[in-house]
Parts: structure tokens; sequence; C-alpha cells
């Protein structure tokens, strides 16, 4: 990290995390960015350690099969009802545990306040009792790594969503804990579609605390993509998950009942943004009689991050959605991840600076509330 970045961090680290994004700082005006303002990646996992040491002493018990340690320390899970995107199980990789580590990646991609959210495998798959306790233990550690950090990390809170009613408790106590900014949910619950009457009390209740969704892929859809020689999962299956996700919300009228509700789409929302005009024209043929208005009148009611690995297919999402809409979110340190976003945003065709500055530093935090 170079001097004058680490002066930045010292400077941003030393004022209230209420003016985290407010006036320039003295010590931010001598930085060699760009950037006046904080880069946020509003899209990157993690492990915490509470979560894979409650994993792996309770998991087995569970239904879950636990393999490891291996010679970095590093567990692996394999739980109940088919894990076609990881079918060798989950590691808990070291990168994504280890705080000095994902710290020291941080200043190496530019990235100065990582959103942090669960991924594979998640809760979900658990018996809502354990898949509460196994929230709990996230939450927590998320909320005490943001208050350790609070200029480099946040935290969303998971949600046991296999019981909706399990999960609003569990809403309003992570509401309550500090540094807590958005609510994670994976794009599917089991098979059940978001659109699932079931969770519309969720819904309401992320709305009345105004807490962004954000939604991530655990299981996508694998019919068809799965084959003995060759898997299309991670090419096809995270933005197709993403796609059924946004216009399940929009078809199933969440979006109509919760008009307040923020939704932030990973994978850039996948085909939707490309998808809504087919729609228009079905619903000028007499079909989703139920939609209060043209489907591509929805694409402005989502964000979306920036996983399209094509600057050019960026610019035409920007083009479609508007640069407002466009948020620095990268999977990082998944395999597909995005992971240098200053460069990726600086390489979209015509993109400005201003537009730059949008979408790596102020679409984010607006959307987080900061």
């Amino acid at each position: 990290m170079s001097i004058e970045r680490r002066k930045f961090l010292t400077g941003l680290a030393a004022v209230g995390g209420s003016t985290l994004l407010g006036p320039i700082s003295s010590s931010a005006q001598q930085r060699t960015q760009r950037y006046s303002k904080p880069v946020i990646d509003a899209h990157v996992h993690w492990y915490p350690p509470e979560f894979v040491e409650l994993f792996v002493k309770e998991g087995e018990a569970n239904g879950a099969k636990i393999r490891g340690p291996n010679k970095d320390g590093e567990w692996t899970a394999n739980v109940p009802g088919g894990q076609y995107y990881s079918p060798n199980g989950s590691t808990f990789r070291r990168e994504m545990m280890d705080i000095d580590l994902m710290i020291k990646a941080m200043d190496d991609r530019e990235v100065d306040l990582s959103v942090l959210a669960q991924t594979n495998p998640h809760v979900v798959w658990a018996q809502p009792e354990f898949g509460l306790k196994l929230s709990r233990a996230v939450n927590d550690a998320n909320s005490a790594l943001a208050v350790k950090y609070p200029k480099r990390f946040m935290g969303t809170i998971t949600l046991p969503m296999q019981d909706p009613r399990l999960a609003l408790q569990e809403l309003d106590r992570g509401a309550k804990l500090p540094g807590m900014r958005a609510v994670n949910i994976t794009e599917n619950v089991n098979g059940k579609n978001l659109s699932e009457k079931s969770f519309w009390p969720v819904y309401e209740r992320c709305e009345a605390l105004d807490l962004p969704l954000f939604l991530h892929n655990v299981n996508p859809i694998h019919e068809r993509l799965v084959e003995q020689d060759f898997s299309m999962m991670n090419e096809l299956g995270n933005p197709f998950e993403a796609t059924i996700a946004a216009t399940a919300l929009v078809f199933g009228g969440v979006m109509d009942a919760f008009p307040k509700l923020d939704v932030f789409l990973p994978h850039a929302g996948g085909f939707f943004p490309f998808a809504v005009w087919r729609m228009d024209f079905s619903m000028s043929q007499g079909i989703l009689r139920n939609l209060k208005q043209l489907p591509s009148t929805y694409l402005r009611r989502f964000h979306y991050d920036l996983i399209l690995h094509s600057p050019k297919l960026t610019r035409t999402l920007i083009d479609l959605v508007g640069a407002d809409r466009v948020v620095c979110g990268t999977d990082f340190p998944q395999l597909m991840s995005i992971r240098r976003p200053v460069e990726y945003v600086e390489a979209i065709p015509g993109i400005t600076r201003r537009e730059c500055e949008m979408i790596l530093c102020e679409n984010p935090a607006r959307l987080l509330g900061l």
C-alpha cells in the first residue's frame, strides 16, 4: 500500500462513522487516487470463524458431512439436498476467514470498504432451529467485525428464510446490531421463488426498517446445466438465478406491494435487464394482467452489481437502467469475481469520471444508507 493511500485510510479511520461519506478530510485530499470518497464493494463474501466453528461442531448432527481440516486448516462441508453448484462441498477457505488477508486483498484491489454477506452453503439448507443458530453466529460476527473495523467492513443480516417466522425474529434482532446495513437472502429458498407469499412479512419488515435486500445465489437452477464432462453452473446458473429472482419479484407483485423496498441484484441482474422488452411485448398481448405497469418500468426498482465481465456490456446496462442504479459489487473472492473493480469501471466505454464516482462510491453508499 502506498504512503499516500495509508495516509488516507489513517485519516478516514480518525473521523466518526456519521462523516464517513461527508466532507473530504485533509488526509483524504492527499491521496493519489482519483476518487475523493471511499470505494465500496457491496458484494463480498466471507466465512465468520464463529460460523465455521459452529458448523464443524454441530453440522453433522444436523445432516451435513464435514471433512478436514486440510493442511491449511480449512474444513469442507456438504449439506443435504444436493449441491449442484458445489458438488464437492463448500470449503471454508482461509482467504475468506483471515481478517488480515482480507484487508490486504482490499488494499491491493483499491477497495476501502467491503460489505460482507454469506455464500455457499448459507443457512437455508438446515432445519429451521439450526438455521437460526447459524444465522445468529453470522450476524453477531458481522457486527463485531464492523465495530472493530468500521471504515473497512459492514455487515448484512443473514436470515433463516426456510422459516419466515424465525427469519422475522432474527431480522428484528439483527437490525439492532451495529454495522448491519442490509439483509442477505438467497435468490430461491429451497426451490421456492421469492414471490412466495409466506416471505412477504419479511419484505414488509425490511421496508419498514429501511434495509435493502441483497440477493445472492446459493444453489442455482441446475436442470440440464450439469453434464458428466462439464458444468455450466458458474457461466449460466448464476445469471439465470438472478433473472428468475428479479422476474418473480416483479411478476409476483412484490415490487408493487412494497414500493420503497430496495433490492440489489447479483450478477448484474442476469438477463432481466435485457429480457424485460420481451416481457413488455407479452403484456401487450394480454398476458401478465396482474402487473400494474409494463415490466420495463421496474428496471429502476433494482440495483445491479458489476458482474458482467465485459465493460462494453456494462455500458449497455448503464444505458438501460441509469448510472445511478449500477453499484460496485464484485463477488470477491469467488472464482467469477471482478478482481479490480476500479480498473473495470474505468474501462467502460465512454464512462465519465462522474459516473465512475457514482458507481464506485456514491451509489453503494446511498443504497447502504451512509
